[in-house]
Formats: C-alpha cells, structure tokens, sequence
C-alpha cells in the first residue's frame, strides 16, 4: 500500500492498527518527525501495540535517546519476550555503544535459543568473544622489599601510570540487519565510516528507494569529508 492510501486510512480513522505501516514508510523517506508523530497518536488509541512501540524505539534511538528507545524496547519485551526484532535492536544499541556487554550476550544467547543459526546473533557473539580473549591478563608480580622499606624507611613514590585512551570498537552488522535505521542510528553516532559500510550493503536491497539511499550517501560523504 503507498503513502498516500495510508496516510487517508490513518486521516480517517486515527486508530487504525496500520499507523505502523505509515510510520515505517516515513522513516524510510528519512522524515522522523511526521513518524514520531503518527507513532504517539497510535499509541495513544493503542497502547498495547508493540511494534508501534518498536518503531517509535527506533525513530528515539535515530535521534540520539538511547535510554528512551532502551525502555521502549524493555516493554517490549517484557509484554512479548518473543519479539526477536526487538531483542537484535537492542544488541545494535549495546554493541555501537560498546555497553551492557552481559546484558547483550544474554540477549543474544536467547534470540540463539529460538533461533539457533541466526546469523546477526552469532556475528556478534563471534566478535565478542575475539574482543575478549584480546583483553591482556594482569600479572602481579614478587617483588623483594627494598633497603629502605625493610628498615622502616620511605621509599620513592611510583610513577603514575597513563591511562591509554579506548579503543573504537569495530561494530560487526549481518548484513541482513543493514538497514536504513542502523544507518541513521550510525550517522546520529558521528561513525561516518561505519555507517558508509552499512549503507553499501543496503544498496544491494531493490526495493529501497534510490533517493532515501542517495540523501544518506551525501550526508555522509559531506561529514567524511570534514574529518579529512
């Protein structure tokens, strides 16, 4: 169904469960705005419609309010703890922000439990696991007290130890999540880079329409190029 068919069925019955199709198809056109929008009064006649809240979990985390989009998709869960969609949005958020590691693998061994060859789920317990096994081990070393320390003595002070700055970790996408939203989310991150990957593998998908793809390519270049 095309835009304008949706957007009378919603002008002429604001409860009307397809709100959720107008709202996906506004942010395909990159106008989280009018999708925000429709996504509120949706919610507001339906208040138990999850994948209204999942859309409008998405168009926050675009926007850069991770803990809103992070309650959103809770609830979520919490009504359908099914919603594998909700669950792999969830792993984005937590992986690009390098955060809520335990959390994230829990989330990933369960959408593994229901579906086990999941290609996304099993792309970033890959990466995590080679993330860890990098982690250097701490070792303490004997060290024999000196003269001074054995009599009582002062001994000179240690040097104070600079801290190295962290590393960006590379974020790992099946290309089966590449999504236009991934993409947004990216460019909302400042990861340019990343997000330049993503939106060459969305390329590939027909049926993305060439402007939406076109609009993203030159937002991100214009930055790419700043950074140069």
């Amino acid at each position: 169904m095309n835009k304008e068919n949706l957007e009378k069925i919603f002008n002429e019955d604001l409860g009307s469960s397809y709100f959720t199709q107008l709202a996906e198809v506004y942010i395909k056109d990159g106008d989280y705005r009018r999708a925000k929008k429709v996504c509120n009064i949706g919610l507001l006649i339906n208040p138990s419609n999850n994948d209204g809240k999942f859309i409008l979990a998405k168009i926050e985390m675009i926007r850069g309010n991770g803990k809103i989009a992070e309650e959103l998709l809770r609830e979520v869960l919490s009504n359908d703890s099914l919603y594998i969609n909700a669950m792999r949005l969830l792993v984005m958020h937590y992986n690009s922000k390098c955060i809520k590691q335990v959390e994230m693998i829990r989330l990933v061994h369960q959408i593994l439990d229901l579906l086990p060859n999941d290609e996304f789920a099993l792309e970033i317990l890959k990466a995590s696991r080679k993330q860890t096994s990098k982690k250097p081990v701490k070792r303490v070393a004997n060290r024999k007290p000196t003269k001074a320390s054995a009599v009582g003595g002062k001994s000179k002070p240690k040097p104070k130890a600079i801290a190295s700055k962290p590393e960006n970790k590379k974020i790992t996408i099946d290309p089966k999540m590449a999504t236009l939203t991934f993409v947004d989310i990216l460019i909302k991150q400042k990861q340019y880079s990343q997000a330049s990957n993503v939106l060459g593998m969305v390329e590939k998908n027909k049926s993305i329409s060439r402007t939406s793809i076109t609009q993203r390519q030159g937002k991100i270049k214009k930055e790419l190029a700043k950074e140069n």
